[in-house]
């Protein structure tokens, strides 16, 4: 390996979140051993997520979460080297809620189900759902999920490419939805209203459509954008398999 090729390689492993440092810690992981009765990383991402959960993200700082936890905010280091590794640890365990849907049954209910679970839990931690876009989710909890998914979908007769192609497009779905309701596009009942009021006093004849429908425009909720667009998805999905499996 050439010098520039071995730094390069250090600093993918030095890069929190990437493959490369999730890696390293997964080995560092099975050559520790916690100390009886000391503080975890379950210990101290659970209550990152509560201080996030209650203050928001940017309360959330070592010293802050020491107090939370009551320890000494020093102690933290020996499982999170920095901040930035704090909240990639916490995403992680945030994913550990969902509760995963049963292999038994078939991959439209599973994947609808799985859908709506990982939407659930989303909803329950708006504060660290952009945190979700900031890198790859390769956290132990994220790889159960992604585990289970395409175990399930395999299982029923999706070639393998298919059914990677099939978990990302749900999951990215799910993500997406998440990121623009915590981001401020879910609108309340008000400011629908609010928003029809605009396209109506639009002119007619410059924007002819949208002031006839104004007020389908936004009557539709957050929830109801999100189940109609999983509906779609799921049907075109369908189709997909069974093509795959007539072909």
């Amino acid at each position: 390996m050439t010098p520039q090729a071995e730094a390069e390689a250090t600093a993918a492993r030095q890069e929190p979140g990437s493959p490369a440092w999730w890696q390293a810690r997964y080995a560092e992981r099975e050559r520790r051993r916690p100390r009886e009765g000391g503080l975890t990383l379950d210990r101290i991402t659970a209550g990152a997520l509560e201080l996030a959960d209650r203050e928001g993200l940017e309360a959330l700082t070592m010293r802050r979460l020491g107090d939370h936890l009551q320890v000494r905010h020093t102690s933290l280091y020996r499982h999170v080297a920095s901040r930035e590794e704090l909240l990639i640890a916490t995403v992680d365990h945030m994913l550990g809620e969902i509760r995963l849907p049963s292999l038994d049954g078939d991959w439209r209910a599973g994947l609808e189900g799985g859908a709506r679970e990982f939407r659930r839990v989303l909803a329950a931690h708006p504060a660290v759902v952009p945190l979700l876009t900031t890198g790859q989710l390769l956290g132990p909890h994220a790889l159960r999920a992604r585990e289970h998914a395409l175990e399930q979908l395999l299982a029923h007769g999706w070639s393998p490419r298919s059914a990677v192609h099939v978990y990302l497009t749900v999951t990215h779905f799910v993500i997406g939805a998440a990121v623009l309701d915590s981001g401020g596009a879910a609108r309340t009942a008000g400011q629908r209203a609010a928003m029809a009021d605009l396209f109506a006093s639009l002119s007619p004849r410059t924007h002819p459509v949208v002031h006839r429908h104004a007020e389908l425009l936004n009557s539709l909720d957050s929830e109801a954008e999100f189940e109609f667009g999983l509906r779609t998805l799921l049907h075109g999905l369908s189709h997909l398999h069974a093509e795959e499996a007539s072909g």
